[in-house]
């Protein structure tokens, strides 16, 4: 697992909505966009290369948004999913996991699941699959910040 540094005011100034990311995926090579723009300081940006390194991750850490590949060494991505739910969903709730999200001042918006599956070639039964689990969203390569960015807006704000 592999973690770019960040300023804290950075992020807050750049209003992103997706400051913490966390990419499961073997091969870190694929997401150059994510680099750069942790580079810039505009994203935490978190990479573990196989299932079980994310599920520790997940026990003491709460990201914004998970990216997790469908395929992993030591796992299916979905089989990940089931592990990392009870930790992912639970942050949102958890004060002990760094609080809400919502606060009595945004009552009405709230953000919607930040995991998403990444597969290297579309398959039908594996979005059904992904959206049936109750993920953010089934992605297919390249995929690239803007469109985690317009994926994580606050539901109020996506609904409108």
């Amino acid at each position: 697992m592999s973690t770019w540094q960040h300023d804290d005011s950075a992020l807050k100034a750049a209003g992103t909505g997706v400051p913490e990311i966390v990419i499961v995926d073997s091969t870190c090579d694929r997401y150059g966009d994510f680099v750069q723009a942790a580079q810039a300081g505009e994203v935490g940006l978190h990479f573990c290369v196989d299932g079980r390194s994310a599920v520790r991750l997940a026990r003491r850490f709460r990201a914004d948004a998970w990216l997790v590949e469908s395929d992993l060494p030591d796992m299916s991505g979905f089989d990940l999913l089931d592990m990392l739910s009870p930790h992912v969903l639970q942050g949102d709730v958890d004060p002990m996991l760094s609080g809400s999200r919502i606060s009595l001042d945004r009552v009405g918006e709230s953000f919607r699941s930040g995991v998403f599956i990444v597969s290297d070639a579309y398959r039908l039964a594996d979005e059904q699959r992904a959206l049936a689990s109750g993920v953010a969203g089934y992605l297919v390569r390249p995929v690239t910040l803007d469109v985690i960015r317009g994926a994580r807006q606050p539901a109020s704000a996506a609904e409108s």
